[in-house]
């Protein structure tokens, strides 16, 4: 049975990753194709954020009621023993304290079931027994689908597009970065989803012994630099550049550099030349200066800053509830303004008045403004955790790609952290299941390899002393 839960716990997770972006896309197709039973789903999957993050809350609390019953019928049900699990209960729990003294607990409870589903997945990577073998198939499905959503974003911003206009915004919108939605519906919550998957391309493509699946891999990412290139998300940039030049600094450090073969080179060298005619081509419809310089937008999200501050001063300890923010937002900004010291912000209201600003953009601020400074320092805590649990696996670790492909890991986890500077990663379903998923194989990594030689080594050990106690006795016996 325990062999039997595992088996369907690990294509579960398959099954999640590979659905969870695209699956809602088709039945997007589905209905357009469908004119009768369109209206009936246009509410749903009018953004396809919304609906995959329905579907990323039954699918996950299906697999894991399923995957939790087979193993309490097998008897193999146990707790794990992995801190960055109990650090992320921890968190859930004090969500949950704050959900439940806020003004109104039904609604901000159900809001947190979104939170759990996400505790779930971590604790059913951390419960199954998953081989590296198994963890780098996870993390190559996870990889794969962000390129596709990847390539789907450069259509778009080609001019191809299979949806009828653009989720949430004008077909006729006349800023390209809009057009890079992918099969997120915005380029943020693009970003957020593949910029994770191209910090872990690196150690996937070391950890490859075919030379096709390198080739594959190197392709995908390009796929997924490229998308980053012209979709216009600054906060994806820096991410990039920050994460993946301390990725490669650590690495040298380490290993010095690394040598690349023929085949190496010749990919590198054709990389880099469809690179550039690329982005040669992209500058003819996007100017990436002018939207490093853009102020408008920073404008608007200093606003959302000043209201979640104010929330954090009122309710200090345990904030207003989980997802309250934009069911607060206008009642705090009333108040804000109604001090004729804060017409100051009268330009800015401008930009963002009759806006439901559902998030505060800023992931730290938000998560203070909602579950308080309790609830943020826990959050805090399970990072701390997680990266002290990701550093004791790196020391276990002796192979050099095992190495890069969990300094990747890490990456990734720290690129959705800077991206929590500027936009809401933890609230968006795909960028939510690549932390979860990557947190939960990155803490256990060097777990299964390392447990299964412990008895081998301690065998060994124990045969060598006895050897050594024999030949000893031996040794002593013609003397005696």
């Amino acid at each position: 049975m325990e062999r039997f839960s595992n088996r369907f716990g690990v294509l579960a997770l398959h099954a999640l990753v590979w659905t969870l972006p695209v699956g809602l896309f088709v039945i997007l197709i589905l209905t357009a194709l469908a004119p009768t039973i369109r209206p009936e789903f246009f509410s749903l999957f009018k953004q396809p954020s919304v609906g995959q993050r329905f579907y990323f809350q039954v699918a996950m609390s299906t697999i894991a009621l399923l995957y939790f019953g087979l193993c309490t019928a097998g008897g193999t049900l146990r707790l794990p023993r992995n801190g960055v699990l109990g650090a992320a209960i921890l968190y859930g729990l004090c969500v949950t304290a704050s959900s439940l003294a806020a003004r109104s607990p039904l609604f901000t409870i159900k809001e947190t079931a979104f939170l759990w589903c996400g505790i779930l997945l971590l604790g059913m990577v951390t419960h199954l027994r998953l081989s590296r073998r198994q963890s780098r198939a996870l993390l190559t499905s996870l990889v794969l689908i962000a390129a596709v959503s990847a390539l789907y974003g450069l259509l778009q911003y080609f001019g191809v597009d299979l949806r009828w206009g653009a989720a949430g915004y004008p077909a006729d919108i006349e800023e390209a970065r809009f057009h890079v939605l992918g099969l997120q519906g915005h380029p943020n919550y693009l970003t957020a989803f593949i910029g994770p998957a191209l910090l872990l391309c690196p150690g996937l493509i070391a950890a490859s012994s075919s030379v096709r699946w390198r080739a594959v891999l190197g392709g995908v990412m390009v796929v997924i630099a490229l998308c980053i290139l012209v979709s216009g998300t600054r906060s994806a940039w820096l991410g990039t550049l920050f994460m993946g030049g301390g990725m490669a600094v650590v690495a040298m450090r380490k290993y010095g550099s690394f040598r690349l073969g023929r085949r190496g080179k010749i990919a590198a060298v054709v990389a880099a030349c469809g690179l550039v005619l690329l982005v040669m081509q992209a500058r003819h419809r996007y100017s990436f200066l002018d939207r490093l310089a853009e102020a408008r937008p920073v404008q608007g999200r200093l606003y959302f800053y000043v209201v979640a501050t104010r929330m954090i001063a009122q309710h200090p300890l345990l904030g207003i509830g989980y997802n309250n923010y934009g069911v607060q937002f206008w009642d705090y900004s009333d108040a804000l303004q109604s001090n004729p010291a804060n017409h100051v912000y009268s330009f800015i209201l401008e930009d963002v008045g009759g806006i439901r600003a559902d998030q505060a953009h800023d992931e730290y601020l938000q998560i203070a403004a909602e579950t308080g400074m309790v609830g943020l320092g826990v959050f805090f805590f399970l990072m701390v955790v997680y990266f002290r649990r990701v550093r004791e696996e790196y020391q276990r670790l002796e192979a050099r790609h095992d190495r890069l492909l969990l300094l990747g890991m890490a990456g990734a986890v720290g690129f959705l952290l800077m991206d929590c500077l500027f936009s809401f990663p933890l609230r968006l379903p795909c960028s939510s299941l690549a932390l979860w998923l990557v947190m939960g194989i990155g803490s256990r990594y060097a777990w299964p390899e390392a447990v299964a030689a412990a008895p081998e080594a301690a065998n060994r050990a124990a045969a060598s002393r006895k050897g050594g106690s024999k030949s000893k006795a031996s040794a002593k016996s013609p003397a005696g």
